[in-house]
């Protein structure tokens, strides 16, 4: 799977909509997050790792990094 659709699984599967992650992400961070800005990222592929990562936190998620055998 692909960053985008990691995150639309997540999103649907926990009942959130980019709006809500978007109004989230501006009031956590302090940087204008919008709907059109988040979109663009997962569209492009230039969504950053920790914005990757506050989106899973908000999500209830954790990344969780492990060593193939």
């Amino acid at each position: 799977m692909s960053t985008r659709e990691d995150i639309k699984s997540l999103l649907a599967k926990e009942s959130y909509t980019i709006t809500q992650i978007a109004d989230i992400l501006t009031k956590t961070t302090g940087k204008k997050y919008t709907v059109k800005s988040i979109s663009q990222k997962l569209t492009n592929n230039t969504l950053r790792y920790d914005e990757f990562k506050k989106i899973t936190e908000i999500l209830g998620y954790r990344i969780k990094l492990e060593k193939n055998n």
